[in-house]
């Protein structure tokens, strides 16, 4: 263990912890769910307020950032490059940050929000259908990445900038914290962020293995049982972790790469084969939508109108990516060497809105227009054979489904090895006293979290506490929302002292002699970037 780098004051609460939940989650699942569901409506009822205003404080921040001089700062030193190429880097965040859920949700979201719609609406009518695309890009739009980029920058600002020796969220806390980031307030930060990880991480293998079973069902005409889902996992562990154990250019990197070009053949696909011109009218008139009624949509708590809507969805999809938000935060901030402040932010929250959108438009529309012309009995079907079921009956009205399938089988595995092997990767770099010359914790040490990850997605399965463990996880992660402002007070402070105006060691790119600039190109060439002129 020693040879390991194991920071042992962050790895045994976390391990206790996590048994200490799943226990009794086991031993009497219904309870668990109950009780965690009445915790879960107690803070969607009281405190939604706090999570729909909180995206958009971000979105302020962000914008102080990216238009003023602070987004010019550039993550490493002056002869840093980036690390991985603008499209590598891209599909890595993007396939780390939506996962495969956004495949499943992508299909169901539309139907269910038109069969439970917002603002009071008559179900199944013309009036609901009309709010189902424009949601569906509003919950895994601006707003939701927004939340993905807060703690990646003061975590990379931290990494490159600051050049702390370890990669944990207390951190980028220290100008706050001070020497108490290393105590026990820091391991507090810690241990949280990484009980939350756990859970929604532990959570997506379980909702997402039953799709992929479901899948493979189809293929090879097997009946879905628990342990075909086992054996879906276990295939899982087989490929983060030996992803893991590669490492992030010859692991990661490569399976982003590769699913990105499957994923963007079966989209285009059943974009042409579809319903070419409905998708791309209903795509247009839900962007207008969402975007003339953006702050409505965000802010909107059912006061007045009453129903569960916004705690239902916007709540809890706020609160999800919040506990997402570490992974794709910290994983964002480890690639992103190199770049500046605003190319991170840019980046996370627009260009990754938009490949959501593909997803919606494409995948969302298709769905839409079967419910809306009565291919299928949607609602009954839901009933009986769960949203699976649904969107099985989905994908097998496309022309091809006997090959569409498999393609799908292959997306859906890679899209969550690649999220679960970031866990991994991150889980082990936080719970390490120190990582190695590349910026990563030893192999073997990957190995335990990923064989971790995979064995809490089993549990889930196995005690069939799906819901309690789901609810549980969306709880944990709501502390983060004070760790993340705590984060981001701790980065302005920083910032500050290390680039104010009167600082005499702040130099812009563009004024340094170009003789020790040389050979030092970043991706936005002739870029305005700020820099701190080694004094010695």
């Amino acid at each position: 263990m020693k040879d390991l780098n194991v920071e042992h004051k962050v790895l045994w609460p976390v391990l206790l912890i996590l048994l200490a939940g799943l226990v009794p989650v086991g031993l009497n699942p219904s309870a668990a769910a109950d009780v965690v569901g009445t915790i879960l409506s107690f803070i969607t009822g009281n405190f939604g307020w706090i999570f729909v205003l909180f995206p958009f404080m971000i979105l302020i921040f962000f914008s102080w950032l990216v238009f003023g001089r602070f987004g010019q700062i550039k993550l490493g030193d002056p002869d840093s490059k980036p690390e991985f190429s603008n499209f590598s880097w891209f599909a890595m965040i993007f396939t780390t940050g939506i996962g495969a859920e956004i495949m499943y949700q992508s299909v169901i979201e539309p139907i269910t929000y038109t069969t439970g719609p917002p603002f009071g609406l008559e179900p199944g009518t013309i009036g609901a259908a009309e709010w189902a695309i424009p949601y569906g890009f509003f919950h895994w739009g601006i707003l939701a990445w927004a939340i993905y980029a807060l703690p990646s920058i003061p975590m990379a600002y931290a990494l490159y900038v600051k050049k702390v020796p370890y990669f944990r969220l207390s951190a980028a806390c220290k100008p706050i914290l001070g020497k108490h980031s290393e105590g026990l307030p820091g391991k507090i930060v810690d241990v949280a962020m990484m009980i939350g990880l756990i859970g929604v991480v532990g959570t997506s293998i379980g909702l997402v293995a039953p799709m992929i079973a479901e899948l493979l069902s189809e293929m090879f005409n097997i009946p879905v049982t628990l342990g075909l889902m086992v054996i879906v996992i276990a295939l899982w562990v087989a490929i983060f972790g030996g992803s893991v154990y590669l490492g992030l250019e010859k692991g990661i990197k490569r399976l982003s790469n590769f699913n990105i070009v499957i994923v963007a053949a079966i989209t285009a696909f059943v974009f042409l084969v579809g319903p070419t011109i409905f998708m791309l009218n209903n795509s247009i008139q839900g962007l207008g939508r969402m975007f003339n009624d953006f702050f409505e949509m965000g802010l909107n708590l059912g006061t007045i109108s009453g129903g569960s809507f916004p705690q239902d969805w916007t709540v809890f999809y706020w609160a999800w990516w919040i506990g997402y938000a570490s992974l794709i935060g910290l994983f964002t901030a480890r690639i992103s060497k190199g770049r500046t402040i605003k190319q991170v932010i840019i980046t996370q929250c627009l260009i990754g809105p938009v490949g959501c959108w593909v997803f919606f438009g494409v995948f969302g529309n298709y769905a839409l227009n079967i419910q809306m012309s009565n291919l299928i009995p949607v609602d009954s079907m839901m009933a009986e054979s769960g949203q699976t079921g649904v969107i099985m009956a989905v994908i097998n009205t496309l022309p091809l489904s006997a090959i569409i399938i498999p393609l799908l089988v292959i997306a859906y595995l890679i899209f969550s090895a690649t999220t679960f092997d970031t866990a991994s990767l991150i889980l082990s770099s936080v719970a390490s006293k120190k990582l190695d010359k590349t910026g990563q914790p030893p192999r073997l040490y990957r190995l335990f979290w990923a064989l971790i990850l995979g064995g809490v997605g089993i549990v889930i399965l196995v005690i069939g506490g799906l819901q309690a463990v789901q609810l549980s996880s969306v709880i944990v992660g709501v502390p983060m929302i004070l760790v993340f402002v705590l984060m981001t007070i701790s980065f302005i402070k920083s910032v500050k002292e290390d680039f104010g105006e009167e600082k005499s060691t702040l130099v812009r790119y563009s004024e340094i002699p170009a003789s020790e600039t040389q050979g030092n190109q970043m991706s936005a060439d002739n870029e305005d970037v700020l820099l701190k002129k080694d004094e010695t």
